[in-house]
């Protein structure tokens, strides 16, 4: 068995199931697992399709690794995966690469995807509608962001567009809320053990549920630049570091956003067991 990160028009299983009926295949080679984040890659229509008369989607790799693509992850067996590679035309038109997911949990994990070996990334062929619309509703209809893909569809950068965790005194209502980047969306909760460390919380690796706040950044390497200055990431040893985290949010969507992680001692701090610090 595999496990294969899908970031396109299969997010629909009916065009999946479709495709393979043509074949006289079994579909159910391809099961859901759950959903994932790949980062450093961000999606585009940078492939040209014959069969879709049009753009298809494809992956552009950036450097900053401060934001990536919402998809899914399938387990599949080897007929599934030899149909797979049938469907995405491997090696000429996508090649099959390994990558590193980040699971709706938190896990690092191995995946299969496929990306273009005919296009660089930096080409923009117009989607046709309803190629496009299997995309976006099957990201929509798993409660996953959209915004990618709508931007996708324009030609417009959505590479420097993500988001920002807070959970301390960078959140509205404490003391420096007025410095805080991006445009606050939605409350949340991501994993982790919240300590009082005085004047300032600081999260850790663990298992508890931690209150926090999620903001959407337009120019997410400069505010991340700026937070990074803040949080003292350059110190040596930092005092805290940024990790890409999931959150679920309380609009009931799962976002994927950049949360800095207490890196000091824990020396004389409370842990608060109930998440939040105020």
């Amino acid at each position: 068995m595999k496990i294969y990160f899908g970031y396109g028009s299969n997010l629909d299983f009916d065009d999946w199931s479709n495709w393979c009926s043509r074949r006289n295949a079994d579909p159910n080679g391809l099961v859901e697992l759950q959903r994932a984040l790949l980062p450093g890659y961000n999606i585009n229509y940078s492939h040209h399709s014959v069969t879709r008369k049009g753009g298809a989607a494809n992956l552009c790799k950036n450097e900053h690794n401060l934001n990536g693509t919402y998809g899914v992850l399938f387990r599949v067996n080897e007929n599934c995966l030899d149909l797979l590679d049938e469907k995405e035309g491997h090696p000429n038109h996508y090649r099959k690469t390994d990558v590193q997911v980040i699971t709706d949990s938190g896990e690092a994990v191995t995946a299969i995807t496929y990306i273009s070996s005919k296009y660089d990334g930096n080409s923009f062929f117009p989607p046709k509608d309803d190629y496009h619309t299997l995309i976006y509703q099957g990201l929509l209809s798993r409660n996953l962001p959209t915004t990618d893909i709508k931007l996708a569809k324009e030609n417009d950068d959505n590479s420097n567009i993500g988001y920002i965790v807070a959970y301390g005194t960078l959140k509205r209502g404490q003391e420096r809320e007025h410095i805080m980047p991006g445009e606050y969306i939605c409350e949340g909760t991501i994993t982790g053990d919240l300590f009082d460390l005085g004047p300032y919380p600081g999260i850790v690796d663990g298992s508890s549920k931690v209150s926090c706040e999620v903001y959407l950044s337009t120019n997410l390497v400069d505010d991340i630049g700026f937070l990074d200055r803040i949080e003292g990431t350059n110190l040596n040893p930092p005092l805290y570091q940024r990790k890409l985290v999931p959150i679920d949010c309380n609009d009931g969507k799962l976002r994927y956003g950049i949360c800095y992680f207490y890196n000091g001692s824990l020396d004389g701090a409370v842990k608060l067991d109930n998440g939040v610090w105020s």
